[in-house]
């Protein structure tokens, strides 16, 4: 539960930008937390001393917080490019396209459907 509320918080944190150091603060919190409880549960150590039990602990729960950051960046980011790759290749579809295969009579009503997509897609 941690976990989903702390990668969760991350994606607002990216949406709302106001608070953003805020919730990426609170975010990693939670993912701090719920890997350490998911490792806690997991990984049995008593072969070690207390004290070096609960350091491992905290450092693999700092790394795979770490990981899951870094994780999510690369999602946002490929998000990003993926949609700028597809805007632009809708706009080769709809724009060049009818200059080069479609009559000077017809293009006036490629425009006009353009227009309409565009209204209706937003800037999605």
């Amino acid at each position: 539960m941690a976990i989903c509320s702390g990668l969760l918080l991350k994606f607002v944190a990216q949406q709302v930008l106001e608070f953003r150091m805020f919730l990426i603060f609170i975010s990693h919190s939670f993912l701090f937390v719920g890997i350490f409880f998911i490792i806690y549960t997991l990984v049995p150590l008593t072969d070690f001393s207390t004290s070096i039990y609960f350091i491992s602990l905290f450092i693999l729960s700092v790394a795979l917080t770490f990981a899951a950051h870094f994780l999510h960046r690369a999602i946002f980011t490929t998000e990003q490019r993926l949609k700028k790759i597809i805007s632009k290749l809708f706009d080769f579809i709809i724009l060049e396209t009818p200059r080069k295969h479609v009559s000077e009579e017809k293009q006036i009503d490629y425009v006009i459907s353009y227009e309409k997509i565009i209204n209706e897609i937003g800037d999605e």
